[in-house]
């Protein structure tokens, strides 16, 4: 897979929260700007017709005398001083058959119109006025439109900007690289010493619920469940040069070296993840046979902390490879696997909150490295 795509795969991961966030307020925005927009249209229209249909009375009081004497000068006259009101397209002044005497204003009109009929003392009818009013403002609508378009992407940034200020405040400081690397090879793993002064990262793997494991089975058949998950695990650090320090267990922990930090926690990664795969398939045979299978959670660090790391990994979501959300970051990690942002868990150790990100798969070119490194275990196990 395209380095280009997964990018955007893993950016779409990260954000998606955010983008549905946006899409959502985006949505209610046009809801609630199309109904204001049609409500003040029909409240624009309302007026219109309310002050078409009194001028049209006004006309038809006026024009009563000169329709019946039949005064089509000072009829034309009249319909052109009303025509000549901003609020009026048009004006006509018909006779009883329906016949135009006199008329101004514009020969396109729109739908709305207001009619009264003139009649002479009330009673004999006359004739009809019938007044058009100006139709809406084309700019003014789009005025108005684009005035409510910019009041929703105002929402959107001002939404947009608060997230920017939010993760800005809550970012961790950065360690400086002389600083960090001082700190971990320093610290001592388990009881031996490190003679090699190469970057370093810890696979930690805890099994889920083994206390009450211990509790209830013998202790041969404990230990004849980890001895098969203990020999796949060795397997995994020979693929990978990384040295276990303490087997399947109570606390296993396998360290990796390498080049950079970055390069020993990515190979402590993909060790992790190959180990996750082939304790699956193990544990899948051990349930066809009747027997009882193991499930793990791993953590990925480059803290030489023991205790620390071992906390950070019981606190992981079982059948899950996890990393501390910094050093992901700091290691661009998150360019070469496949998480869910929302997921990432806030651990308490030592006073302080972590993050800790569940991984869901490494990027589709080491997936199929994952694969084939599992399948030739498994057939050099058969």
């Amino acid at each position: 897979m395209p380095a280009d795509k997964v990018d955007w795969r893993n950016w779409w991961q990260k954000e998606q929260q955010l983008i549905r966030e946006l899409a959502l307020m985006l949505l209610m925005a046009v809801v609630v700007g199309v109904y204001f927009l049609e409500n003040a249209r029909v409240a624009v229209e309302q007026g219109q017709r309310r002050s078409a249909e009194a001028l049209a009375q006004q006309l038809a009081t006026s024009a009563s005398e000169y329709l019946a004497s039949g005064n089509l000068v000072s009829l034309n006259v009249m319909a052109q001083q009303t025509a000549a009101l901003g609020m009026v397209s048009r004006v006509e002044i018909r006779n009883p058959a329906d016949r135009v005497l006199a008329s101004a204003g514009d020969e396109s009109v729109g739908s709305i119109s207001a009619s009264r009929p003139v009649r002479i003392d009330d009673q004999a009818l006359v004739g009809t006025a019938v007044v058009w009013p100006r139709r809406i403002d084309a700019a003014q609508s789009r005025q108005l439109e684009t005035r409510f378009v910019l009041v929703v992407l105002s929402l959107l940034g001002f939404r947009l900007l608060v997230e920017l200020a939010w993760r800005r405040l809550r970012a961790e400081p950065e360690v400086l690289p002389e600083e960090e690397t001082l700190e971990a090879d320093l610290v001592p793993v388990l009881t031996m010493n490190q003679t090699s002064e190469a970057p370093r990262a810890w696979l930690r793997i805890g099994i889920v619920n083994f206390d009450r494991i211990r509790d209830r089975y013998a202790a041969d058949m404990v230990s004849e469940m980890l001895n098969g998950y203990g020999a796949l695990l060795q397997q995994v650090a020979e693929v990978y040069g990384g040295r276990v320090l303490q087997n399947i267990g109570a606390e296993a922990a396998m360290v990796i070296g390498g080049e950079t930090r970055a390069e020993a926690c990515f190979q402590a990664l993909c060790a992790g993840t190959l180990f996750r795969r082939l304790a699956r398939e193990l544990s899948e045979q051990r349930k066809e046979q009747g027997r009882t299978p193991l499930e793990f959670k791993l953590l990925v660090t480059t803290n030489g902390d023991m205790a620390h790391s071992w906390a950070l990994a019981l606190a992981g979501l079982p059948g899950r490879v996890h990393v501390p959300e910094s050093e992901m970051a700091r290691y661009e990690l998150d360019t070469r696997l496949l998480f869910q942002g929302e997921r990432c868990l806030h651990v308490l150790s030592d006073g302080e909150t972590i993050r800790v990100q569940p991984i869901e798969q490494l990027a589709q070119r080491y997936q199929k490295l994952i694969a084939d490194q599992a399948a030739r275990l498994l057939q050099e196990s058969v």
